[in-house]
């Protein structure tokens, strides 16, 4: 019985998931297929491990848009079957936090991949690591990269809901920060830490504030197709 209980929620809630791991397991193999043949063909001295990192911001644009659709299709079918809100809008949650953590152990388990790779193919060829791309970030850091799309595909899709068509606005303009802020913060952070910082703070208010929104228009949620 609990066996297809859980059968069932995976069906519903988890739905995509495993396609969503399995393409940053093709993309790693991409991105390291790409670079041996680059290091082999044009005799570099030196290389870099950017698969997981790479992987880390598909990953993380990917799990905003699916998780924005996971949420409307679950709360719509959930409420349709005579599922309380609160309760679908709690699955939806464990079970998206439930994907960002494996996706975390995924990219940790890549990422040391890569390195053995590194160790077992390139460095005894006398090629030099230039760059780790995960360690440019503290754990804690990519770490909350994979968490806030979950926040934020639950904050889109009560803005959309809410709002209607209109609400795709929201949507478009999450999409222009998250292309174009990361070069405007990288020279923030070298001209004025410190301003960096508060902006930082400031985006993390705005975040919690839409979400605390979020979460009680998904409690009275409009059962409708977006």
């Amino acid at each position: 019985m609990k066996k297809e209980t859980l059968r069932r929620q995976w069906l519903m809630y988890g739905s995509g998931l495993d396609w969503q791991l399995g393409a940053v397991l093709v993309f790693w193999l991409l991105i390291e297929g790409v670079t041996a043949v680059a290091l082999a063909i044009t005799k570099e001295t030196t290389t870099v491990i950017l698969s997981a990192m790479i992987c880390l911001i598909l990953l993380a644009f990917v799990s905003v848009f699916t998780g924005f659709q996971r949420v409307n299709r679950v709360l719509t079918l959930g409420v349709a079957l005579g599922g309380t809100r609160r309760q679908q809008v709690l699955r939806c949650v464990v079970w998206h936090l439930g994907g960002a953590l494996a996706s975390a152990v995924l990219l940790f388990g890549l990422n040391g991949l890569s390195h053995l790779i590194y160790r077992l193919a390139y460095a005894p060829r006398g090629i030099v690591l230039d760059m780790d791309g995960m360690a440019l970030l503290p754990t804690a850091e990519w770490l909350l990269i994979l968490l806030a799309p979950v926040l934020l595909s639950i904050c889109v899709a009560a803005t959309v809901n809410t709002f209607g068509p209109k609400g795709y606005w929201a949507v478009w303009v999450l999409w222009m920060l998250i292309c174009f802020s990361p070069n405007y913060l990288t020279k923030l952070y070298k001209a004025n830490p410190t301003v960096l910082w508060a902006l930082m703070a400031v985006l993390t208010v705005v975040l919690l504030g839409w979400t605390v929104w979020s979460v009680r228009r998904l409690l009275n949620w409009t059962v409708r197709e977006l």
